[in-house]
């Protein structure tokens, strides 16, 4: 009876423990709450980095991690963003931090965020409560961010007004000053969705060290920083001092209300203004001008661009005065920002994915060569049968040919195996497809796509560089869904050289993409002296790459000039011709080649075509011809954690200031123009179908055109004789032209309008002449020309 007493306490013992140890451990488990907050002030852009704050807090036990966040970049660019993070019990963090994209749609039902306890690759994932999906205003990527530093937003106000300039797209104003519990990034990514950003009268001197050199890396990859004048611009600029377009006098100069006027285009004026009288730096372009007085110049940094003014942006008058508006506008270009096709984030990543991505991931030792097979199919028919038997016969053996026979092919599978697969067994094979814009220091932006042919199973790392984002591609496979959270497939972490993009369970023998944006300062450039003179291309071509350059070519227009291979620091001569009278940008149009490649010999030359297709987007508002080459240099700041068999292209695009030597009479045609078109209206749309045959889509609506002349061509004009602009579709289309001496649009009224009396009151300071198109009712939904024009001259 004692014995079952002490059994049965003991017994009685072990449940209570049992119950007891779960809620015991449970207690001692992290708690975590998660609230996220994506964009700024909830908005954000399309193709563009977003910034994303999370506060976690911790109700439990201390928790030491990683902290996954499933965020999805675009359709086919998706990695995990993971992030170690420490929070003791009882406490609260809030993390700021940058995505390289955020689609406002998901591919899976798994939570945005996860979290693992000591690190994701070997941790127990934790539950949390609070946020499951990010959220944010998404505007269309064509729309005009301003940052402002404003010590008060009152004295920029005029900025509200600049969206009636763009009717197609919408300005959005942020004065980063005044955001409430806003930290101004250190990081370029912080500044990533502005397309520009103001400072009135706010010293970036004042700024820490990591700030300025964010802001200069976002300068450099396109971003305008627009100063404002005063009288210690050389102090307060700080890491931009010798960036600067103007030097500053102490002396101040008047400008009227009506040049006011004049300069933005029809603003309303009340008074005149002061300015600091200046001198132009070396590079700067004067952007607004009264005879000798500079209101505005710009400098080129990179691919982006510094605005100098030489008054402040917010001083009063000009500031209170209705006109600031239109003149703000005209400085900045406001129009241009709101047509950039801009290159970044995830769309573009979808692009390259579809049109590079599938032509990168042919490696050459995918191809099976027939006439091999069947040489080795005969060889072996040869040996198993009439040599094989004379051979035994000979050493009469032939009774062991069950088993030599069968011997044989092995051997033979095996070495045929090796043979074969040789280059897939030793080490992965990498592809690396480049396209670079050349800028005016020598520093290169633009996008890669990497491709990996693996030869083992496993996880794959990737180590990128501060100037290279890299974000795995999903596989054509995986589109309609994913088989687990994002980050179970891949994710980055970043470091203090840049990051790393895992790339996990990769198969055996199998093909993963990545790709992303990439940057890289003081590589080279090609210094171009070329003149076009009677229709022949003459002059010299210099390679400042330390490596050759292959197929250099020139691009003007529809036209193409192909001249050569340069080795690194070698002169080419040129004496081409060239079927045109004059330089200006390309055309891009629809040229894409979609046919795969049937041999490896096709493979490189499809290759680089796709990425000159893609190239051209780089350029696509500049207004100069380019010269584009490629080399097979890896350039990319990317590098596989093991060593690989690499196969690069890299592809230069560089806008040249061409020299054109003009004389006599001249006839310019359609071609040789640069057609824009904005909507004015809310319910108008287009889309631009082939830019070469002048084909659109359009809406019922009104829309402005904006017809342009080359670059500096108005340098080499005598007089203008004849403008003829010609209505291609007479039944659905009413046009008017602006004129800039009356300020008013003036209606057509002939289908073929010849216009012979005072044409430069037609064309603006920048060769620009504007057209207003009414466009509808249109019932059939057909394809439409836009207007036709024809200008007829005398050189100097």
């Amino acid at each position: 009876m004692k014995k079952f007493n002490i059994a049965a306490l003991l017994l009685l013992v072990m449940l209570v423990v049992s119950y007891a140890l779960p809620i015991a451990e449970a207690s001692a488990a992290p708690t975590l709450e998660v609230q996220a907050k994506a964009g700024l002030t909830g908005k954000a852009k399309y193709q563009s980095v977003t910034p994303l704050q999370v506060t976690v807090k911790n109700n439990g036990a201390d928790f030491s991690g990683d902290m996954a966040i499933n965020a999805f970049n675009s359709y086919q660019a998706a990695s995990a963003l993971v992030v170690p993070i420490d929070i003791a019990a009882g406490e609260e963090k809030t993390f700021t931090l940058y995505l390289d994209g955020l689609a406002d749609y998901g591919y899976s039902d798994d939570d945005v965020f996860a979290f693992y306890e000591g690190s994701i690759e070997k941790g127990k994932k934790v539950a949390y409560k609070g946020t499951k999906r990010l959220q944010a205003n998404f505007l269309e990527e064509n729309s005009v961010f301003i940052y402002t530093l404003t010590e008060k937003s009152d004295r920029l106000s005029a900025y509200l007004r600049l969206s009636q300039f763009v009717p197609s797209s919408k300005v959005e104003i942020f004065h980063l000053n005044q955001l409430k519990d806003y930290t101004l990034p250190d990081v370029a990514q912080g500044f990533a969705m502005a397309n520009i950003i103001a400072v009135d009268e706010a010293a970036i001197a004042d700024l820490s060290q990591k700030q300025q050199e964010a802001l200069l890396t976002w300068v450099q990859d396109g971003g305008t920083l627009l100063l404002g004048g005063s009288e210690q611009i050389n102090t307060t600029a700080g890491i931009f001092k010798e960036y600067l377009p103007l030097t500053l006098s102490q002396q101040t100069t008047s400008v009227s209300a009506d040049s006011l006027k004049n300069l933005s285009g029809g603003g309303n004026f009340t008074q005149a203004i002061d300015v600091y009288t200046a001198t132009e730096n070396e590079g700067s372009i004067p952007v607004l001008k009264d005879n000798n007085t500079i209101l505005a110049a710009k400098k080129k940094i990179g691919s982006g661009e510094i605005v100098q003014t030489t008054f402040s942006l917010g001083d009063e008058p000009l500031a209170s005065m209705d006109g600031y508006a239109a003149l703000t506008a005209k400085m900045i270009d406001l129009q241009s920002k709101s047509q950039q096709t801009v290159m970044q984030g995830g769309s573009t990543l979808d692009q390259l994915s579809y049109e590079l991505g599938s032509i990168n991931e042919l490696f050459p030792s995918f191809e099976v060569s027939v006439s091999y097979m069947l040489i080795v199919i005969i060889l072996y028919i040869l040996v198993i049968g009439p040599l094989l038997y004379f051979v035994l016969k000979k050493m009469d053996k032939r009774e062991h040919a069950w088993w030599v026979i069968p011997a044989i092919s092995v051997v033979l599978s095996i070495l045929l195996f090796i043979v074969g697969a040789k280059d897939r067994i030793v080490q992965p094979q990498v592809q690396q497809s480049a396209f670079f814009k050349v800028n005016e220091d020598s520093s290169l932006n633009g996008y890669y796509v990497e491709s990996i042919l693996t030869n083992r199973g496993g996880d794959f790392v990737v180590n990128a560089d501060k100037s290279t984002t890299a974000l795995a591609f999903r596989n054509n496979y995986n589109l309609s869904g994913t088989t687990g959270a994002l980050h179970e497939s891949s994710y980055i972490k970043e470091n203090a050289n840049g990051s790393t993009l895992t790339l996990r369970d990769l198969s055996y023998w199998s093909v993963q993409s990545f790709g992303g944006k990439t940057a890289a300062q003081n590589i080279g450039k090609m210094d171009v002296d070329l003149t076009l003179k009677d229709e022949k291309l003459s002059g010299t071509v210099k390679n400042n790459f330390p490596f050759a350059l292959k197929d250099v070519t020139v691009i003007s227009g529809t036209k193409e000039v192909q001249l050569g291979d340069i080795e690194p620091n070698a002169i080419l001569k040129v004496d081409k011709e060239i079927k045109t009278t004059m330089l200006q940008k390309p055309t891009n149009f629809n040229n894409y080649n979609y046919d795969y490649p049937k041999t490896k010999e096709e493979v490189d030359p499809l290759r680089i075509d796709r990425m000159k297709s893609q190239a051209l987007l780089l350029v696509e508002n500049d207004k100069q011809p380019v010269i584009t080459a490629w080399a097979e240099q890896a350039i990319v700041g990317v590098e596989l954690g093991t060593s690989v068999k690499m196969s690069p292209i890299s592809y230069f695009i560089q806008p040249f200031n061409g020299k054109v030597e003009l004389s006599g009479p001249f006839t310019m045609k359609r071609n040789n123009f640069t057609y824009n078109l904005t909507t004015q209206s809310s319910n108008a749309s287009f889309d631009k179908i082939d830019e070469q045959l002048n084909t659109w889509y359009l809406s019922d609506g009104v829309y402005e055109l904006s017809i342009e002349m080359p670059d500096h061509f108005m340098d080499f004009v005598q007089s203008l004789n004849e403008l003829t602009i010609a209505n291609k579709d007479v039944k659905r289309m009413q046009l008017s032209i602006w004129n800039n001496a009356t300020k008013d649009y003036e209606p057509f009224v002939d289908t073929k309008q010849v216009f012979t009396n005072n044409i430069t009151q037609y064309f603006n300071e920048e060769g620009q002449l504007r057209l207003e198109i009414k466009f509808g009712p249109d019932q059939t939904g057909e394809q439409t020309k836009l207007p036709d024009i024809e200008l007829k001259g005398v050189a100097k």
